[in-house]
Formats: structure tokens, sequence, C-alpha cells
């Protein structure tokens, strides 16, 4: 990607699934590199693409089978899902769980096989 920053792009988070493989296509590369933010109260959030010059290592968690998505927020620590890779089968369910903790955050993203890895980089907390 030769530019170093996008324009910023308004979704709602639950089209993020399609907004994210319509944005891997286009890119031509995977992983992404995104800035996302809330915007506003009603399920909006912002995203801009920026240069990604890292990639997502192997392994990782799997989001589907944590004790926090199968047993409710107040089980894990937001912690757990930082700086390392996450597998799940619906980034929507995965960013959404993420705001419930953080206003905003950098991550990569890509698709592998049937389901998203995405890697949290940096966060702002609410």
């Amino acid at each position: 990607m030769s530019k170093e920053l996008e324009e910023e792009k308004k979704i709602h988070l639950s089209n993020l699934d399609e907004f994210l493989a319509s944005t891997i296509l286009e890119a031509e590369e995977a992983p992404i590199k995104l800035a996302v933010h809330k915007n506003g109260d009603q399920g909006y959030i912002s995203t801009v693409l920026l240069s990604a010059k890292e990639d997502i290592e192997e392994g990782g968690i799997d989001f589907d089978l944590s004790s926090c998505e199968c047993a409710g927020l107040d089980s894990m620590e937001i912690s757990y899902f930082l700086k390392k890779p996450v597998f799940t089968s619906s980034a929507y369910e995965f960013f959404d769980f993420l705001f419930v903790f953080l206003d905003s955050f950098e991550c990569l993203v890509g698709f592998t096989g049937n389901g998203w890895k995405i890697k949290i980089l940096k966060t702002e907390e609410i």
C-alpha cells in the first residue's frame, strides 16, 4: 500500500465483517492495519487504514472458545486479548467485546481458513 494514511470511514459495527473482507480484498495485502474508534453511542465506529509493516505471528487465542465468550464478560480481563493473535469467526463479536473496555485501538486484521485473525497493537481505555 503506497499511502501512509487513508481517509476515515464510518461504519456500523454490525457491518464490520463485510467491511473488513472488502478492505482486505481492495488492499491486496494481509494483514491490514487499522486505527479504530467509537463514533457515538449508536454502534458506529470510525476506521482508518494504516500502512501495515508487520505480520501476525503464528499461534494465538481462540476468542470463540474463551471463557469470556462462554461464561460472560466478568470472567475475563481485557489484557488477555491484547498484543497477541486472536482467532474468531466473528470480528463483529470480538470488536463489540473490545468496545466494552476500550474507546479506540490499532490492530492488524487478516483472514485465515474460516476465521479472522486479529492482533490488538495499541489501546486507549475508556
